[in-house]
């Protein structure tokens, strides 16, 4: 009779599921295409998330993701290691974003933008009644100067040291510091009235009350 089979060996993809993103990256620059898919498998949700932040157009952000994945492709050979390959993926992205935004535009210094955002409010009354937190803050985002954003983007949403934001960036820990400190207060100030413990004070001068009365946050009742 025949024997009954043995189990099938794994697939390549999934022998190297395993590998932290700079192992796959070593493996990757050594010309392992198979590795270099499975890190793009890995790192292309936060790369999209962070470039849909940055432009307003979706099919835009594709394009400058699938432009990004491409150089770092390229560039495999010569990546020294200095950095995690995460943090260099990212530093390809914002100079993709920038050139996206020369295209379009000159680009305004942090100073010249942050001037329009020296004095804010908390958002008004209608806007907390109709708008959840998290589209309250993806509006906000892009309000903030392009540098700032993508420093709270790296900071809050990508979990990247100060230091790691510096060399996406290239530019010094202390202005990344200062980025992510102005962007903190301008945000915090704006979306004050989403806060559990906002005070009456802050509610009153938006409309919204703290009592079982009046309609609750979100656009919910």
């Amino acid at each position: 009779m025949r024997s009954a089979p043995g189990p099938s060996a794994p697939s390549p993809a999934a022998a190297l599921s395993d590998f932290s993103e700079d192992e796959l990256a070593a493996a990757a620059a050594a010309g392992d295409a198979e590795a270099f898919s499975v890190l793009v498998a890995k790192l292309s949700p936060s790369l999209l998330r962070y470039l849909r932040r940055m432009v307003d157009d979706p099919q835009t952000a594709e394009d400058l993701a699938q432009d990004t994945l491409l150089d770092a492709w390229r560039g495999l050979p010569d990546f020294a290691f200095r950095s995690s390959f995460k943090t260099w993926m990212f530093g390809i992205a914002h100079r993709r974003t920038v050139d996206h935004w020369r295209r379009r535009r000159d680009i305004p210094t942090a100073e010249e933008r942050f001037a329009d955002l020296t004095d804010p409010h908390p958002l008004p009354a209608d806007d907390v009644l109709h708008t959840s937190l998290v589209d309250a803050l993806r509006r906000e985002l892009t309000t903030l100067p392009e540098t700032s954003r993508a420093v709270w983007w790296l900071r809050e949403a990508e979990g990247l040291s100060l230091t790691e934001i510096s060399r996406v960036l290239q530019i010094s820990v202390g202005s990344v510091r200062g980025h992510l400190q102005r962007s903190r207060r301008y945000l915090a100030t704006r979306l004050a009235p989403w806060r559990p413990d906002a005070t009456n004070d802050e509610q009153a001068s938006t409309g919204t009350t703290s009592t079982g009365t009046g309609p609750m946050r979100g656009g919910q009742r």
